[in-house]
């Protein structure tokens, strides 16, 4: 199976953010990449959903991720034909590769700021 390359601008962001994180002090940065891989695992759902509602096959969004179809499906087909009820009685919203997933406990975990 052959993936997709890199574009520039995925190069670009990609280097902007290892810019930020190489300029922070070791323990700050320990910290921040504790939230990014968290980040970055909610963020990857929400935008196979929003690909998936803006008609992009599993075999397409698979070779973007560098993953199998079969792999990308397991993982997210669920959520795709019944996404989870809104947190607390919210209306839902629309899909979109810029919300994360508001129930999701380890992003809540990292981002919810100390009492």
């Amino acid at each position: 199976m052959a993936y997709s390359l890199s574009t520039p601008t995925a190069d670009a962001a990609v280097a902007t953010v290892l810019r930020v994180l190489n300029d922070l002090p070791t323990a700050d940065r320990l910290v921040a990449l504790r939230s990014v891989a968290v980040l970055l695992g909610s963020r990857r759902a929400a935008t196979v959903l929003a690909a998936r509602s803006e008609g992009m096959s599993w075999q397409d969004i698979a070779e973007r991720l560098g993953m199998s179809r079969q792999s990308v499906w397991d993982r997210y087909a669920a959520e795709d034909h019944n996404p989870p009820p809104p947190a607390r009685g919210r209306h839902p919203r629309d899909r979109s590769a810029m919300h994360t997933f508001s129930n999701c406990a380890a992003y809540k975990a990292v981002t919810t700021p100390r009492q």
